[in-house]
């Protein structure tokens, strides 16, 4: 049976945001990744959903987005692993790893690559809608948002990677993120081009909070000016490389995104299977 046909073009969709909120002004915004029991909020934030927003379809244009312009690109790279073998944390950490790094340091002249973590991402059928229970695997995140601030990814650097700040003289912190099966039209992923995003006006730092520790984000107000970018019918041989963070001067800016339910959804289609890759760069 042919594969169908996926719909491209431009799309107007609803992405999800920080509401503002007075409380923010006094109380840094916060997130639990974890129950922490009665009487104790697992978040002091509240989202807003921005209706009609375009969303652009880059597919055909590829080559006129670039990280260094827009924070945002597009890279063929196949991977010898399976649909099934990244569900194998230890084959994804032996193979998919060393993949990355090689065509991170190939195309971008790195001097070191550290992958921090990966997630997988298998929507549930009944997802956005709650089923009561735990979901088996991690779903589409649906809130805008920047993976790292410019000081939590310093850190992490540091502390949890063990990497000497005297060592490099550029720190590049990037998110790759590909379906794991293709081409794609479910819960695609939307990206901020970086240079609609004023992080001083349209982003704040967050907490966020897991049993062991805590990390540090940025959430994000919605602006009219934010021009999102998808690419239509992705396959699993093309990643979106992303920036989060960037030491050097005029880079700094991290690409907003998230995954958003997509009117152009093929209808049947598997639900989104995906994986998305957090590496630190070194120059």
């Amino acid at each position: 049976m042919p594969a169908p046909s996926i719909p491209a073009g431009d799309i107007r969709a609803s992405l999800t945001f920080l509401k503002p909120d007075p409380l923010h002004d006094h109380e840094k915004p916060y997130r639990l990744r974890y129950d922490p029991g009665p009487g104790i909020p697992r978040t002091n934030c509240t989202t807003l959903s921005q209706e009609n927003i375009v969303i652009k379809d880059i597919r055909g244009q590829e080559d006129a987005y670039s990280l260094d312009q827009n924070g945002f690109e597009v890279v063929e790279l196949e991977s010898e692993l399976s649909p099934k073998a990244f569900l194998d944390i230890e084959r994804v950490k032996d193979v998919w790893y060393d993949e990355l790094s090689t065509m991170l340091k190939n195309r971008y002249g790195a001097k070191r690559v550290e992958v921090l973590e990966h997630g997988i991402r298998r929507r549930h059928a009944n997802f956005p809608i709650s089923t009561g229970e735990d979901y088996e695997y991690l779903q589409p995140t649906s809130i805008i948002h920047v993976d790292f601030t410019p000081h939590s990814a310093e850190v992490i650097s540091e502390k949890a990677l063990g990497v000497d700040p005297a060592s490099w003289q550029r720190l590049q912190t990037l998110n790759i993120w590909k379906p794991l099966r293709g081409p794609l039209s479910d819960w695609p992923l939307a990206v901020c081009d970086s240079r609609t995003l004023n992080p001083p006006k349209n982003c704040i730092a967050t907490d966020v909070v897991e049993r062991e520790g805590y990390t540090e984000n940025y959430q994000v107000y919605y602006h009219p000016d934010m021009k999102f970018h998808y690419i239509s019918g992705q396959s699993d041989k093309e990643v979106m490389v992303f920036r989060q963070t960037d030491t050097k001067q005029g880079c700094g800016t991290g690409v907003a995104h998230a995954g958003f339910s997509n009117p152009k959804t093929v209808v049947g289609e598997r639900p989104r299977e995906s994986i998305e890759t957090r590496a630190f760069v070194y120059y």
